[in-house]
């Protein structure tokens, strides 16, 4: 199992198929793990939110995502076994899934979202077990009985679909109560996979300009994340290298935070 020290984080190096299958196993085993994903903007975020920072210190297995993580990693001395994140990690995830037996639930979008995605991969694999779903737009006072379904459930892997950081900070707040042993932050990801909002192509992706399809096709929700955030991102990575390859490693995002215990 391979680490590399990003911002001053431990970022998980391996490739996508690797964590999916490890993801499903530790579920199967019932070995509890939150797991986030961390691209330019959320390091744009971590750096100006003490409590979500936090929640990424706090033993949260983290994976980089996108072409601003790999630059990032690359100026640090390091080189990306591959770009894992959620959208791609999702269907490897369901495909292990399926064959372990391993039930997945979904919490999040909006009304009917969560279920159109978990039909269209149940088309995709037969024989994957996704026994809950629900919407994200639910009153904060009903986690509670939102949280006895989940676990009545019987689910081991389930995704949250909030954005950043209210997923994190959602399932940094409610991990204790919760049964299912592996919690994911994915953001769009149901929206992608219930056909509502396209992905961009394999080409594309592959270049790592996915971003550059996300600001084309919402351009106003998008233009302060990719046209005002990956600049600052590249300011904030260049002025840690400029000091040295241990300090974009090493120094913390906001100084004087502690770690969460």
């Amino acid at each position: 199992m391979t680490y590399i020290p990003l911002f001053g984080l431990n970022i998980k190096d391996t490739t996508l198929d690797e964590a999916g299958a490890s993801i499903v196993a530790d579920a199967k085993q019932n070995n509890r793990c939150k797991v986030f994903f961390l691209n330019a903007h959320c390091v744009n975020v971590a750096a100006n939110d003490a409590n979500y920072l936090r929640v990424l210190q706090d033993q949260a297995l983290l994976y980089a995502d996108g072409s601003g993580m790999r630059q990032a990693a690359k100026l640090a001395g390091f080189w990306l076994k591959d770009n894992v994140n959620g959208t791609d990690l999702f269907p490897i995830i369901c495909r292990e899934a399926a064959r372990e037996q391993v039930s997945l639930a979904l919490l999040g979008a909006r009304s009917g979202i969560a279920q159109q995605c978990a039909d269209n991969m149940k088309k995709q694999f037969p024989h994957l077990n996704i026994v809950w779903t629900h919407d994200g737009y639910f009153n904060p006072n009903d986690a509670e009985s939102i949280i006895q379904s989940i676990n009545n459930s019987g689910a081991r892997i389930l995704l949250i679909a909030m954005g950043v950081p209210n997923q994190e900070l959602w399932i940094a707040r409610h991990a204790e109560k919760l049964q299912t042993p592996i919690l994911i932050g994915v953001g769009a990801l149901f929206d992608f996979y219930s056909g509502t909002v396209p992905r961009a192509p394999y080409f594309i992706r592959k270049l790592g300009l996915e971003w550059v399809f996300r600001l084309m096709m919402e351009p106003k929700r998008m233009f302060a994340r990719y046209v005002l955030g990956n600049p600052v991102f590249m300011m904030r990575v260049l002025w840690r290298r400029l000091k040295g390859k241990r300090a974009l490693q090493e120094q913390p995002l906001i100084h004087n935070v502690q770690t969460i215990k």
